[in-house]
């Protein structure tokens, strides 16, 4: 069947606005289980719960380690809360030594890898509205080597990654899993089970991740 290719105009993001593009149509599978949800933005989310997330990420961080944080307005939200100017789009890497520092912005993959080789690092991202995509999404920066280097032999749902999504964009999902699709297979499997999703200053939930293969193709 003939669909739209519909996806978020970065001109009017980096402004500030959420707003819709289309590029054009494509053939896509007819079974609508095997596409990937619409994204949905976050202009419909209260500041409140974005401003408390980044609260409870900030009162979490520990000096001398460095945070690479994710593309995304929850994110960035982050940043502004150390003090910080990061990325809307792009990744950012900063500690929380003397209030906040911003090690490097806009980083590359290669940038990155290098950052967080042999240093303590957490990666911080945030869930896409409406598709429920944690990895492989807006973040390749973020790559299954970047994540390798950073959780190591550690607990990779758990301190070396934080998960962060408002309440709204967890509705959103209807129950659906988050989804991680780094391109290693491997990895994938590695991240799946449940993670702890940031939704609010003092608050959590339990949520479940699993590859987008098995999401999609049963």
């Amino acid at each position: 069947m003939e669909a739209e290719v519909v996806d978020l105009d970065e001109d009017r993001y980096r402004q500030g606005l959420v707003s819709p593009r289309l590029y054009g149509s494509l053939r896509v599978p007819a079974a609508r289980a095997a596409l990937s949800g619409r994204k949905s933005g976050s202009s419909g989310v209260v500041p409140a719960s974005v401003e408390g997330i980044a609260r409870e990420v900030v009162a979490r961080m520990r000096p001398g380690v460095r945070y690479v944080l994710g593309p995304g307005a929850t994110t960035q939200a982050v940043g502004r809360e150390l003090g910080l100017t990061t990325t809307l789009l792009g990744v950012d890497v900063v500690e929380a030594d003397d209030g906040g520092v911003l090690v490097a912005g806009d980083v590359s993959e290669a940038e990155l890898f290098a950052l967080v080789t042999g240093r303590e690092a957490v990666v911080v991202l945030s869930v896409i509205g409406g598709q429920g995509f944690v990895l492989g999404r807006g973040n390749q920066q973020v790559s299954p080597r970047v994540i390798d280097a950073v959780i190591g032999c550690g607990d990779a749902t758990g301190r070396r990654l934080l998960v962060l999504a408002t309440p709204q964009k967890l509705a959103a999902l209807r129950g659906r899993p988050l989804l991680a699709d780094s391109g290693d297979e491997g990895l994938d499997r590695k991240l799946t089970g449940h993670v702890q999703v940031i939704t609010g200053y003092r608050e959590s939930t339990i949520y479940q991740i699993c590859t987008a293969s098995e999401e999609f193709q049963g």
